[in-house]
């Protein structure tokens, strides 16, 4: 499996706080199947200037990780990402570097302020992908926008953006409310992508894409956990071809 969004790097944000904390969060991915997981700490944004946060210290940061895995024995393949800020200039830090894709591929994670309106999010989202970038966003489930309409996502996704669940909202770990939205967007195909968000064992938020794959094949069947683990997330790592279902749109719906 492959954990698309993740705090793995150390002393960088609000994610591992060590380098032990790292290699723990490293080794309980292995152990439920992950081969590769991103690295993907908080960009600088205006309302989150993190001290820890810069291109060269990422780089830094990942190459002392993955000397530690490899002295553990730990088969973790760790790329470099970041968890953007969609907001205006967001675009202009990433031409500049400030900010950095997924690896080498022109895929970027953007998350959005949970109080965001849908047409704010579309003319970011829009604005990266005319800059040519695939866009992955962050947890939609937490957006009230979705919230009040999960169908909302259906303009995004018809326009090639993706969406990327959290495995402990579909697991229930942040409410029965959040639990309801995550498993109405997995079944309607309003997601696309389902990734840990793991920060750490000082948050209780360790890598759980193992459960949270199982508990998505229990829901929609193994076929689709495979590709919203797998086939779709190495297909952004490496700006290959995406075609996934079509979405049905959500009826009934109140928000929970």
């Amino acid at each position: 499996m492959i954990d698309l969004h993740s705090h793995i790097l150390h002393a960088v944000d609000d994610g591992a706080q060590t380098l032990a904390d790292a290699v723990a969060m490293a080794r309980a991915a292995v152990e439920q199947g992950v081969t590769v997981m991103a690295a993907t700490p908080h960009g600088h944004s205006s309302v989150s200037a993190w001290a820890g946060y810069s291109p060269l210290k990422l780089h830094d940061r990942l190459e002392e990780l993955r000397e530690a895995l490899a002295a553990a024995g730990l088969p973790l393949e760790v790329v470099p990402g970041t968890e953007i800020f969609g907001e205006p200039g967001a675009l202009e830090r990433l031409r500049a570097r400030e900010l950095l894709p997924y690896g080498s591929s022109r895929a970027v994670l953007l998350e959005f302020p949970l109080g965001v309106s849908r047409g704010a999010a579309e003319q970011i989202v829009f604005a990266f992908q005319l800059a040519g970038h695939r866009v992955v966003v962050a947890h939609p489930e937490r957006y009230y926008f979705v919230q009040e309409d999960p169908n909302a996502l259906a303009p995004f996704i018809e326009r090639g953006a993706l969406m990327q669940l959290t495995g402990d909202a579909l697991l229930g770990n942040q409410g029965r409310a959040l639990a309801h939205v995550a498993e109405t967007l997995l079944v309607h195909g309003l997601m696309q992508v389902l990734a840990s968000d793991a920060h750490g064992p000082h948050f209780g938020r360790m890598p759980n894409l193992g459960p949270a794959r199982d508990r998505a094949a229990a829901l929609v069947g193994a076929a689709t956990a495979d590709l919203i683990t797998r086939q779709i997330p190495a297909a952004i790592l490496s700006d290959g071809l995406i075609a996934p279902p079509a979405p049905t749109r959500v009826r009934r719906w109140r928000r929970p």
